[in-house]
């Protein structure tokens, strides 16, 4: 007992002279202050003693201190965290853009549960895609344990990753088949694309979706503008919805590409009132007319690339208002491979607004029952031109445009994955159709870039597959009232059109289908002869 507190009080002392020194005023010693924080972590250590020597059971010490850390961080802001050892593995990960495993994205079956389904196909080129592993796939088992009752993110995750040219064995359940597919998978180097989705929406007018900020993000953008034939656009869509933002270094990458040579991008400061200026270093002189779309999920970076080019009148914002995070992380690795995120600044959008929204009330209702202010509740700002915007509450969107709700029935044939395990049986052979839905990986492999196009032009959904699908759904012994069906027969089409796609092609062709009905994706294609007009009159004041 006596040498574990012995070798907690130096860590913790340790640890409390190095945070002191990052991020507190230096105190000179015998200080007032200084004999006061010695008095504290001598309480502190008393109280652990008298747990670990007499609580009713006993509890690790590493759960303790990890619990102790996160309490302490929990009474500074939302976003100051601790990151365990397995934490601080991804995030390094994220950040550099790549790790080694099977490629896939899942999600647990269903809460607690270990079971996992994959819940994008497979990016071509990958070990999942090789194996032919699909979307709506279960995984089971891993080595032939059952893992129901396993963590996802301690567990499952990490029994799927490992070390490049090492094998994992996994079970599928597969819908609609009854026989369990026992595939061994070599892992492998896997990038963490950012920007997965570029293409030509309309004729030179672009998409372009970042999902997060990582390392590679710039690279990725001047890349992938080059592919879209930046000098011939005519639009571009910016999709920065549910991206929760990441490096900073990216943010002022991706704005910079976008505004002219030392624009301002923005402007940090910290507790002692100082701060610095970011600028962008190399600018553009591309002036095509953009929006940019964001949700209630974009954060941190997506909001200062938004703030970014809605203060300097550069793109329209669409869709819905930002999360509202203006809190600059910076991460300082801890002993054990852990590590820290803690709030060092706030930044600001370069009319000088703080978008950062309120936590003081409750923490809950930050995350989880955010509440909107109006217009005239919030500071007013000024872009470029003079336009409106608004500080405190998030990034306002020039234009509000709403998603909306799937129906109950929607929701009812997404859960049981029955859109999903219907195609299967389609592409299968299992449900004859009028139309060939059948294409074996070879016979994709061999698509020339016109026979592709040409087949995803024929391909549709027609009344008899749609009647193929009634049928099979109420073989489901799903309930499903015609008038429902009728109210919702677009969706459904769109939805079945969106996994043959995604299926019969890849699953790119299945997102540009997600789109054709995406209300605030077209209303932006809709706004771009606007942004051009705003552009225009930024031109004619230069």
């Amino acid at each position: 007992m006596r040498n574990r507190l012995g070798i907690f009080l130096f860590i913790t002392v340790l640890t409390t002279a190095v945070l002191g020194g990052w991020f507190g005023d230096r105190v000179s010693a015998g200080s007032p202050a200084e004999e006061d924080s010695e008095s504290w972590l001598r309480t502190f250590t008393s109280a652990l003693a008298a747990v670990e020597g007499n609580y009713v059971q006993t509890v690790p010490t590493r759960e303790l201190v990890e619990s102790a850390i996160r309490g302490m961080l929990r009474t500074l802001d939302p976003h100051s965290s601790f990151f365990t050892r397995g934490d601080y593995n991804r995030l390094q990960e994220e950040q550099r853009g790549r790790y080694y495993g099977l490629g896939i994205t899942i999600r647990a079956e269903s809460p607690g549960s270990g079971r996992v389904v994959v819940v994008e196909p497979p990016t071509p080129g990958t070990p999942a895609y090789k194996s032919g592993i699909k979307a709506g796939d279960v995984i089971s088992r891993i080595e032939g344990e059952p893992i129901g009752d396993w963590d996802l993110n301690r567990e499952v995750i990490p029994n799927l990753k490992g070390p490049k040219g090492t094998k994992v064995n996994i079970t599928i359940e597969r819908p609609g088949e009854l026989e369990f597919l026992e595939l061994s998978v070599t892992r492998d180097e896997i990038p963490l694309y950012t920007i997965k989705y570029a293409f030509l929406i309309r004729p030179q007018i672009g998409y372009l979706k970042i999902n997060k900020f990582s390392e590679s993000t710039g690279k990725e953008l001047n890349a992938t503008l080059k592919e879209l034939g930046e000098g011939v656009l005519k639009g571009l869509v910016l999709d920065l919805r549910d991206n929760p933002g990441g490096a900073l270094s990216q943010a002022l990458a991706v704005s910079g590409r976008f505004l002219r040579k030392e624009q301002l991008i923005v402007s940090t400061r910290g507790r002692d009132g100082s701060g610095r200026q970011f600028l962008a270093e190399k600018g553009s002189e591309e002036r095509y007319p953009m929006v940019v779309l964001i949700n209630e999920n974009s954060a941190s970076a997506s909001e200062i690339v938004a703030g970014a080019l809605q203060d300097h009148d550069r793109a329209l914002i669409v869709g819905a208002t930002s999360f509202g995070k203006a809190l600059v992380q910076t991460i300082y690795p801890l002993q054990g491979n852990r590590g820290l995120a803690l709030t060092t600044g706030r930044y600001y959008t370069p009319s000088d607004r703080l978008i950062q929204r309120d936590y003081s009330d409750s923490l809950y209702d930050y995350y989880f029952n955010r509440v909107e202010n109006s217009g005239e509740e919030q500071e007013q700002y000024q872009t470029d031109a003079g336009r409106v915007v608004f500080g405190g509450g998030g990034i306002t969107p020039d234009q509000e445009v709403s998603l909306g709700q799937p129906s109950k029935l929607l929701r009812l044939l997404d859960r049981k994955n029955l859109f999903i395990e219907f195609v299967n049986k389609l592409t299968n052979g299992e449900i004859q159709s009028d139309v060939r839905y059948q294409y074996s990986r070879e016979e994709r492999n061999q698509f020339t870039p016109d026979e592709r196009e040409r087949l995803v032009a024929e391909t549709n959904v027609t009344d008899q597959t749609l009647q193929h699908f009634k049928e099979f759904v109420q073989g489901k012994d799903v309930e499903v009232a015609a008038e429902a069906f009728e109210e919702n027969r677009r969706s459904i089409v769109y939805r079945i059109k969106q996994e043959l796609f995604s299926t019969l092609f890849d699953d790119e062709e299945g997102f540009k289908v997600a789109l054709e009905i995406d209300p605030q994706v077209q209303r932006a294609i809709e706004l771009l002869p606007k942004a051009a007009t705003l552009l225009r009159n930024d031109l004619a004041k230069k």
